[in-house]
């Protein structure tokens, strides 16, 4: 098959959708399959402007400019989303003999962009659905429950309508399709994932990530990925204060995001010695530094579930710790926590119910090495890469075979009877 994916990111970006596209697109050429990229010529934390052509392991990237006017004013953000958007277009619609486009979430509505880039140019059309726009979007505030909101999500419901296949990352996110009238037979659900060959567990003891931010003998809490506004700030902030008394106890903040700075200014300002904040880590230490954790938070504002879903959750499986969850009971992140076995859920705003998990796990260690194997065998079984990513091939050879026995069907002659 010939494979065409958009999203403004990819490699070498090291944001999360940017990694699984990555991930699964050198799993699709290794299978021999013809993979080509069509992204954005920057990287999401620098300025950095990156070749127009290039590859990576074989697979074709394609890079066009776009405004950069960033995320902290709503009309800059939609402009550059738009000017991705009209590039990425001219250049869809100029590949030659493509089985099948795939498009993700990033800029938002590119499932239209999909349905129209079809009409220039005939091929299967898939969305891998990372978050549900507009309403992800009016959830966060970006946006108001205006006229316009009401007006684009009737056109992304409609666009989502008439691909091929919808490729969603959660039971949760799968309901709320559904519900908005999207065809059952037309979604597949395949989580999200983590590499399970270059993440495992490493002891504390063998631990460089560990050793070179001093965290061997103390109790590690860690929050490591996407700082965004979707995920729950307040309770995560309430936890730190709570527990700020505890012996040996240490947050440590991974990553960038919406409201990373602001953590930083809280800690500042009421002298918080028991938190540090670390750029993200690059690929090839993801292994030591999620292993460095006792504990890993993941968290989710009430009210998006079924919008999206943290995939942080799936590198701490890897590595095999427990997991805290400040988040919505039905969400994805909830069910998978439940059916490992492997840590707790806590609703938005509980602090007390999140400090007493913390403090059991605190203080049992063979609760924490209990559900950290848990989480390990729940990967293994459910959330590897190999497992997702050969799941997404089979649906896109499925989507390829549909579209041309009904090819075939509508262009054969009618049968004559005699």
């Amino acid at each position: 098959m010939r494979i065409t994916f958009v999203n403004r990111y990819f490699y070498p970006d090291i944001s999360a959708t940017s990694q699984l596209l990555t991930e699964l697109a050198e799993d699709l050429e290794a299978r021999g399959e013809s993979v080509t990229i069509i992204t954005g010529n920057t990287c999401y934390l620098t300025a950095e402007r990156l070749p127009a052509y290039d590859t990576h392991r074989g697979v074709g990237i394609e890079r066009v400019g776009f405004t950069s006017f960033g995320r902290s004013r709503t009309l800059g953000r939609l402009t550059d989303y738009l000017s991705f958007w009209v590039c990425a277009f001219l250049r869809a619609v100029r590949l030659k003999d493509q089985d099948s486009l795939v498009v993700l979430s990033d800029p938002p509505m590119l499932s239209l962009f999909a349905v129209m880039v079809r009409i220039f140019n005939p091929m299967t059309t898939v969305c891998w659905l990372q978050d549900v726009f507009p309403d992800i979007a009016v959830r966060a505030g970006v946006i108001g429950e205006s006229v316009l909101a009401k007006m684009l999500r009737k056109v992304a419901v409609w666009s989502l309508r008439k691909m091929d296949h919808i490729i969603v990352i959660g039971r949760c996110m799968e309901r709320r399709l559904l519900s908005s009238g999207v065809a059952a037979r037309t979604i597949a659900n395949i989580p999200n994932w983590a590499d399970g060959c270059h993440i495992r567990s490493v002891s504390r003891e063998d631990n460089p990530f560990a050793s070179r931010h001093g965290l061997q003998d103390r109790f590690v809490v860690m929050y490591s990925g996407n700082h965004g506004i979707v995920h729950e700030f307040d309770s995560l902030t309430h936890l730190v204060r709570a527990t700020r008394s505890v012996p040996g106890i240490c947050f440590c903040f991974i990553g960038e995001g919406a409201w990373k700075q602001q953590l930083i200014e809280m800690s500042r300002a009421e002298g918080w010695p028991h938190v540090m904040f670390i750029a993200y880590q690059p690929k090839d230490q993801l292994e030591s530094s999620l292993s460095a954790a006792d504990v890993h938070l993941v968290s989710l504002r009430a009210g998006m579930e079924g919008l999206c879903v943290p995939s942080k959750l799936y590198g701490a499986l890897a590595a095999g710790r427990p997991v805290l969850f400040i988040g919505p009971a039905e969400s994805e992140v909830a069910y998978t926590i439940r059916d490992a076995r492997c840590g707790a859920c806590v609703a938005p705003g509980d602090t007390a119910a999140a400090v007493g998990v913390l403090l059991t796990l605190y203080r049992d260690e063979a609760l924490r090495e209990q559900q950290g194997s848990a989480a390990r065998e729940y990967f293994d079984r459910y959330c590897d890469r190999s497992l997702s990513t050969n799941r997404f091939l089979q649906i896109l050879e499925m989507t390829c075979r549909q579209s041309r026995s009904v090819l075939q069907v509508s262009t054969s002659p009618p049968s004559t009877r005699m």
